[in-house]
């Protein structure tokens, strides 16, 4: 024998319609948070340290503290995947990932990154050889030498571009520079603080070359198949909020 459901009184069963009726319009109301829509922010690069590191407490860095210091202001949840900056830059392409800190800019990855106004700080690349090598001093001293460069980064310069180099792709910096080492190669091109860094951390004996190729400007850019596109302009306003407060400056101490 069923049992019949008594039936809601008039002001309660008015009050549970208004509420489910607002609960529906709040889960697909155009006017919510991307973020809410998007899920986390899914930030890929390469393991480059000072710049992007990953360790058991997370992610840091110059560039990842600089980025984490924003989504706090603006209440984004990140998440950090760490890949070889080819993989990285795939993953942007195909809508695997959506934010990537430091490439340079090139008219091949504009088709795929959307640039925006954030440039992060500029750094020479500089080559690293045995003592006693010739000294370098333009990149016609370059041609007939063997060069170490890390798969999936740009240099700027010209030295992307002059054919006449030899280039050999590596996986990571510190490859490049035990390359030299072994005499495998002839020099290794890395961005000057990260190469001080595992300079002097590997005790490999390498002498750093005077001259250097001029940095050129590394942005934060956003996948143009990302769903966080449509708020890449909100980001832009939050960094420029802690350039203008001195929280950018702060941050860059950090890792003079």
């Amino acid at each position: 024998m069923g049992t019949s459901k008594r039936p809601l009184p008039l002001a309660e069963g008015s009050r549970r319609r208004r509420l489910l009726s607002a609960l529906g319009a709040l889960l697909w109301s155009p006017h919510l948070p991307l973020a809410a829509q998007a899920g986390p922010l899914r930030v890929v690069g390469s393991a480059d340290p000072p710049y992007r590191s990953h360790g058991p407490v997370g992610a840091s860095g110059l560039y990842y503290d600089l980025l984490k210091e924003a989504a706090q202001r603006m209440g984004w949840t990140l998440v950090f995947i760490e890949v070889p900056s080819a993989r990285a830059l795939r993953m942007m392409e195909t809508g695997e990932a959506d934010l990537m800190m430091g490439p340079l800019r090139t008219p091949e990855r504009e088709r795929f990154l959307s640039y925006g106004q954030i440039g992060l700080p500029v750094e020479d690349k500089v080559f690293y050889t045995l003592p006693g090598a010739v000294p370098l001093r333009s990149l016609a001293d370059l041609q007939g030498r063997r060069i170490a460069v890390q798969r999936g980064k740009r240099y700027g310069g010209g030295f992307d571009t002059d054919m006449r180099l030899q280039r050999h792709e590596v996986g990571d910096y510190r490859a490049a520079l035990e390359m030299v080492v072994r005499g495998r190669v002839d020099a290794a091109v890395l961005p000057e603080r990260q190469g001080d860094i595992l300079l002097r951390k590997s005790g490999l004996g390498l002498v750093k070359q005077p001259w250097r190729l001029p940095g050129e400007v590394p942005y934060l850019v956003i996948a143009r198949r990302s769903p966080w596109l449509a708020r890449q302009a909100e980001l832009e306003k939050a960094f420029q909020a802690m350039r203008e407060d001195g929280s950018w400056q702060r941050i860059l101490q950090r890792y003079r």
